[in-house]
């Protein structure tokens, strides 16, 4: 079986694992692929402070040629008594032709002015996208675990958080988790939800 390509590993996810959130994270830092290795490095530490039985793990998908690799799948354990969560993380320069973020941006801008100027803004000043995405987000511990790793990444790298199912840009990780939250209860209460 050939190796899915990286927008395959996020197709799957959001179609097959419902409900399922992308956001993405831009920062004005230049990272390459070793380099998240170290971000979740960092943010474990920071995790472990609040519980030492919290983790992250990275594992990268797809190609075998580190230099080559954008798509890893990070495991994010709240504390000792969670259960591991799986998330999907794509890393790419801004002026990779692969990167999805140019369609991220044209999504998101859109949608009113505010959003298209903060859209446009981010395109000019990041130097680098993670796409952050995960499945299953139907249980309290799962949103929780996503939101945590989606904060974590963002604050580590002061990058801002695009998230277009919430219809929302900003650098505020707190102001971002409630309006995913309020997102995902309106999908529910819509019925859009498929399981």
């Amino acid at each position: 079986m050939a190796a899915l390509n990286d927008q395959q590993y996020l197709h799957a996810l959001v179609e097959n694992e419902r409900p399922a959130r992308m956001v993405g994270l831009f920062t004005g830092h230049s990272l390459k692929p070793a380099d998240l290795t170290r971000l979740v490095d960092a943010c474990v530490r920071s995790m472990r402070e609040e519980d030492g039985g919290a983790s992250l793990t990275v594992a990268p998908l797809g190609v075998q040629d580190v230099e080559q690799q954008h798509t890893f799948r990070v495991t994010v354990v709240d504390g000792a008594d969670a259960s591991p969560h799986d998330c999907l993380v794509q890393l790419f320069d801004m002026r990779d032709a692969a990167s999805p973020h140019r369609g991220l941006l044209d999504h998101i801008g859109g949608r009113d002015e505010e959003l298209s100027a903060a859209a446009s803004h981010l395109h000019q000043s990041a130097q680098t996208y993670l796409g952050v995405a995960s499945g299953k987000l139907d249980a309290a511990e799962r949103v929780h675990a996503f939101q945590n790793l989606v904060s974590l990444f963002s604050s580590a790298l002061g990058a801002a958080i695009v998230d277009p199912a919430a219809a929302i840009v900003t650098n505020d990780p707190g102001e971002w988790a409630d309006a995913m939250e309020m997102s995902l209860q309106i999908e529910k209460e819509m019925g859009t939800l498929r399981r």
